[in-house]
């Protein structure tokens, strides 16, 4: 296939269409699709990097000014408890917190121990019957609550770590029957080669919990995906890319494409990074996105 013009413009269109399809799921996991009832409110939205998992979740957040915070990759046990006991310690009546848990697949999928603590809590409500889903990090805090006790501005994030903390068990039981837990992960849960063991039986009954999408795309409509974005948004508000800039980039990746290291809109924040910050040598310092170099 060659790329002209035509060419791009097709694979832009085939951009738009998945990005329009992923934002009906997204919108439609937020909650913010008109709807009467709602049978789950946790989704999986799942593919490789660079099919606008991250972004899109994030960029409708931003958008419709969702109170969300986001788990990025490598975020340890701990941290996740903490953010999440501030998070929800800080909810008005009436309002909700999304979690997005960012590259999950290690987060949630690691074992079957850590799938089954989400599971739990992303178990079904029923304030009659006293069901209240909870997240529990069973590790003493005391350590944790010592050393933020001794910094200034702490004040609030200890009492939400101390407001789930009972005086007969170790750690916390954070309720989320206020939360709705959006996972983006690559793994294809529905592909049983994935998983070993008990790992293998466990994924359906968790997925039953979610709503669940999984994206695919050839390579060259997932650079049209990022073309339609790219062409719609600024990588740096405060330093806009010109359109030729842009069409430079894009180009310059689709050349590339087979061997960059990564194909994610994170990538192309890089190279408009550099070209912003170097625009005399910006090409050698793209360069150092490809494989082997």
């Amino acid at each position: 296939m060659k790329f002209n013009s035509e060419t791009q413009n097709l694979l832009v269109q085939h951009g738009k269409l998945e990005d329009d399809k992923s934002r009906k799921f997204i919108k439609k996991s937020l909650g913010l699709s008109n709807k009467k009832v709602e049978a789950t409110k946790h989704a999986i939205l799942s593919g490789p990097p660079g099919v606008g998992k991250t972004y899109g979740t994030t960029d409708e957040c931003n958008k419709n000014k969702i109170n969300a915070i986001v788990i990025a990759p490598g975020t340890s046990d701990i941290e996740l408890a903490v953010k999440m006991a501030y998070g929800v310690y800080n909810l008005k009546k009436n309002e909700e917190l999304v979690v997005i848990l960012d590259d999950a697949d290690d987060v949630v999928f690691r074992d079957y121990d850590t799938l089954n603590k989400w599971k739990i809590a992303c178990g079904d409500v029923d304030y009659d019957a006293g069901i209240i889903p909870t997240f529990n990090h069973m590790v003493s805090m005391n350590n944790t609550l010592a050393a933020l006790k001794k910094q200034t501005g702490k004040d609030q994030l200890v009492e939400a770590i101390e407001s789930f903390i009972s005086a007969d068990s170790v750690g916390m039981s954070i309720p989320t029957d206020k939360v709705r837990f959006i996972i983006l992960c690559n793994l294809d849960l529905e592909n049983e080669k994935n998983f070993k063991g008990k790992m293998r039986s466990a994924v359906g009954p968790v997925l039953d919990r979610f709503e669940y999408k999984r994206i695919e795309l050839p390579w060259d409509q997932q650079w049209g995906w990022l073309a339609y974005t790219l062409s719609n948004s600024q990588p740096f508000p405060n330093e806009p890319l010109k359109v030729e800039q842009k069409k430079e980039l894009l180009t310059w990746m689709y050349s590339n494409w087979k061997n960059l290291r990564s194909t994610s809109y994170r990538t192309v924040k890089k190279l408009a990074a550099d070209m912003i910050n170097d625009p005399n040598n910006y090409v050698d310092s793209w360069e150092e996105q490809l494989i082997g170099k």
